[in-house]
C-alpha cells in the first residue's frame, strides 16, 4: 500500500485540479506582486517536506510561471532542500549512522563503492528518480562523499525531470498531445540513462 500512496496522491490532487480547472487557471493567470524569492522559499520547504508529491508543486509552478521559470525555481528549490538536509545529516547522525554501517559487511562493501563512484552514483540516483530522493540525500550524508561532489551531480540530475514537470504544469491545460509527447520523451530518455547505467555496473 505505501508503494502506491504517491501515485494515490497525484491521481487525487489532478482530479481536484481538474473539477476546479476554472478557478486553477485564474490563478495561474492572475499577475500578482508575489516575490520570486518567496515563492522560492515555500517550494524549498515543499521539497524539503513533502506533505504532498514535489511533481504536483513542480508542475504548478511551471503553469504559474512558464517553462523556463518555473523550471529554474524547480531546480534551486528541489537542489536548496537537498542540500539543507544533506548539511543536516552530515553533521548531526553521520557518525552514528556510520557505526552501525561497519557492523553488516554488505552494507559497507556497497558504500564503499558508493564513495569511490560517489559522483556518477549520485547523477544517476537523480537521473532515474525511483530512490526517493530524501533517501539518496541521507545516504550522501553519512557516506564520506565531498559536498561539492553531492551539489554538482544533485543539480546536473535535477534538471531533466525538474524542466519535465515545468513544461508538463506549462501545457497540462493548453496541449494535452504535447504533454503526452513530452511525457513520451522523458521516459525514453530515462530508459536511455538505465541502460547505461546498467552497461556501467556490468562493466
Amino acid at each position: 500500500m505505501k508503494k502506491w500512496l504517491p501515485v494515490i496522491i497525484y491521481v487525487i490532487v489532478i482530479m481536484l485540479i481538474l473539477m476546479n480547472k476554472e478557478q486553477f487557471i485564474t490563478w495561474i493567470q492572475r499577475r500578482d506582486s508575489t516575490n520570486i524569492m518567496v515563492i522560492l522559499i515555500i517550494a524549498t520547504l515543499f521539497a524539503l517536506f513533502p506533505v504532498v508529491p514535489y511533481g504536483l508543486v513542480a508542475g504548478a509552478l511551471g503553469a504559474k510561471f512558464g517553462f523556463f521559470t518555473g523550471g529554474v525555481i524547480n531546480i534551486l528549490a528541489s537542489s536548496c532542500a537537498a542540500f539543507i538536509m544533506f548539511l543536516i545529516f552530515r553533521y548531526t547522525f553521520s557518525g552514528p549512522a556510520r557505526r552501525i554501517i561497519v557492523r553488516y559487511k554488505r552494507v559497507e562493501r556497497f558504500t564503499k563503492m558508493f564513495e569511490a563512484n560517489a559522483f556518477l552514483a549520485v547523477l544517476f540516483a537523480r537521473l532515474i528518480p525511483i530512490i526517493p530522493a530524501q533517501v539518496v540525500n541521507i545516504y550522501s550524508a553519512i557516506s564520506r562523499i565531498k559536498f561539492i561532489t553531492f551539489t554538482l551531480a544533485t543539480v546536473l540530475g535535477k534538471i531533466p525531470i525538474m524542466m519535465t514537470f515545468a513544461l508538463l504544469g506549462d501545457q497540462f491545460f493548453t496541449n494535452t498531445t504535447n504533454s503526452v509527447i513530452t511525457v513520451a520523451l522523458y521516459l525514453g530518455f530515462l530508459l536511455l540513462v538505465y541502460v547505461i547505467y546498467v552497461r556501467r555496473i556490468r562493466a
